[in-house]
């Protein structure tokens, strides 16, 4: 077992706070590195309207989810149930509002990084995030 000066998590964390970090990150090849994630997920338990885009922005599917948890970058979108649509065959956006909760009316947008429709959840990578006063 590594001590606690030789640890996996403390070199990360010296690589972060590095000005050096976006070299290193752009030249690793150590997929133990390279999966790890930047920021902490936050757990939740708050109800979303969801919706679908094509790549033209056409709304094709909509439906409610439930926000499982999020982070800066992202989110896991869980127990999603479609009320018009379905997931397309081809590439799609996400968007979708908070509707209860602390974060209610809260707007995202965003790319899926992965979806199950086994296990009905879509995790996203935010592209824009807005309240809605």
């Amino acid at each position: 077992m590594a001590t606690k000066s030789t640890s996996h998590r403390i070199l990360l964390d010296n690589i972060k706070k590095t000005r050096a970090r976006e070299e290193i990150v752009n030249r690793n090849t150590n997929p133990r590195i390279a999966c790890r994630r930047e920021f902490r997920r936050e757990a939740t338990n708050q109800r979303v309207h969801f919706s679908l885009h094509d790549s033209k922005g056409g709304r094709v599917a909509w439906g409610t989810a439930v926000l499982i948890d999020y982070s800066p970058n992202g989110a896991l979108l869980g127990h999603i149930m479609f009320d018009e649509g379905f997931w397309p065959d081809n590439d799609f956006s996400i968007s979708f509002k908070i509707t209860n909760g602390p974060y209610e009316g809260v707007y995202v947008y965003g790319q899926p990084l992965r979806f199950a429709t086994s296990r009905a959840n879509l995790a996203l990578r935010f592209d824009g995030l807005y309240v809605k006063l």
